[in-house]
């Protein structure tokens, strides 16, 4: 368990972080799961800028139904990506030919950040995208991307728990049920595992 102090400073760091990669600009874009990561950032960056939330899946998919609760209950500026199994498979097809060594898994997982990015226009896009150990296969698929990831660039060098991410919602005002929402891939929040 981090203390509170540790909690502390992992907000004032990452704070700072998307305040570096939000200055200057009027609005910016998060790609939106309506997970833990995402809604820590969507906390902290809506306060710098005009905040929009993309969220990208199936309809009736965990991802969505987060996003939709995120913006009746917290007053987020949400922008859904309903995904269709053509739009799943493209989108897959494209990154499997761009990095022919990633897993399949992580391909899968790539796919909703990639529907956001179809959808960016303008603005830096954020996401909390990124498991604790990321294989150098997706690290190198990662920074291809136009994309800021705030809370592994301010993780660098220590272990980052689910416990420590929670105690930082929970201390910027994240109601606990928001807080202790389970853990869930990027394929399976946005409902696509199935499609392929």
């Amino acid at each position: 368990m981090a203390s509170s102090r540790d909690v502390d400073a992992f907000v004032r760091r990452l704070e700072r972080r998307v305040a570096r990669e939000v200055e200057g600009q009027s609005r910016s874009t998060l790609s939106y799961s309506g997970g833990l990561s995402s809604t820590l950032l969507a906390m902290i960056a809506r306060k710098r800028c005009a905040l929009v939330c993309v969220v990208a899946g199936v309809e009736g998919s965990p991802d969505l139904q987060a996003a939709r609760a995120a913006k009746a209950h917290l007053d987020y500026r949400v922008e859904y990506v309903i995904l269709t199994r053509a739009d799943a498979i493209r989108i897959r097809t494209q990154i499997a030919t761009a990095h022919p060594k990633l897993p399949r898994r992580d391909i899968d997982d790539l796919v909703p950040l990639h529907a956001a990015l179809e959808t960016e226009d303008g603005g830096p896009m954020l996401s909390g995208f990124g498991p604790p150990r990321l294989g150098g296969e997706m690290v190198a698929a990662l920074r291809g991307l136009d994309v800021s990831f705030p809370i592994c660039a301010v993780a660098r060098g220590m272990t980052l728990s689910r416990a420590m991410l929670r105690d930082a919602a929970m201390m910027l005002g994240l109601p606990a049920t928001w807080a202790r929402v389970a853990h869930r891939s990027p394929a399976e929040g946005a409902g696509i595992r199935e499609l392929f």
